[in-house]
C-alpha cells in the first residue's frame, strides 16, 4: 500500500537524532497541514499509551510511547514529496492505535496548545470526553 497522506500513514523523517518514524493523526487542515508525532522508548515521557512489538511488528520494534512533546503540524505536501523519494518506507498504523494516540494526547500535558486545538477541531467528541473526565477528577 502506498503512502497517501491519510490518517495512519507513517513515514521515516530525518532529525537531529538520526530520524524517527512519524504517524499522521489528522486530515489536512485549511492550511494543508496534518498533525504528526513520532514514537520514543516507553521509559521516556508519557506512559498513558504504550505499544509493544506484538501490536505491530513492522511499526513498533520495542516498547514505545507516542512522543507527545514532539507533536507537530507539518505540511502534507512536504510529506508526500518525501514519500516519493522512498516509496518502500510505508508502514500503516491501525485506526485503533491512532485513536489511542489522539486520546492520550488530549489527556497529556506535553502537546502544544496549537496541537491540542487542532486535535479538538478534528476529534470533537474525544476532546469533549477528555474535558468531561478532567472535570470529574477536579471535583
Amino acid at each position: 500500500m502506498p503512502f497517501t497522506g491519510k490518517v495512519g500513514d507513517t513515514l521515516f523523517l530525518s532529525d537531529i537524532g538520526g530520524g524517527h518514524r512519524r504517524v499522521i493523526l489528522t486530515k489536512p487542515n485549511d492550511d494543508g497541514k496534518v498533525v504528526i508525532t513520532n514514537f520514543t522508548t516507553a521509559s521516556h515521557f508519557d506512559w498513558n499509551v504504550v505499544f509493544r512489538p506484538r501490536d505491530n511488528r513492522r511499526l513498533y520494534t520495542e516498547r514505545c510511547t507516542p512522543n507527545y512533546h514532539d507533536m507537530q503540524l507539518y505540511p502534507l505536501s512536504a510529506l508526500l514529496k518525501i514519500a516519493q523519494k522512498n516509496p518502500t518506507d510505508y508502514v500503516f498504523c491501525a485506526r485503533r492505535d491512532t485513536q489511542k494516540i489522539v486520546n492520550g494526547a488530549l489527556q497529556s500535558y506535553h502537546p502544544s496548545l496549537e496541537i491540542l486545538e487542532e486535535l479538538a477541531v478534528q476529534y470533537p467528541e474525544e476532546a469533549k470526553e477528555c474535558h468531561r473526565l478532567a472535570a470529574e477528577i477536579d471535583h
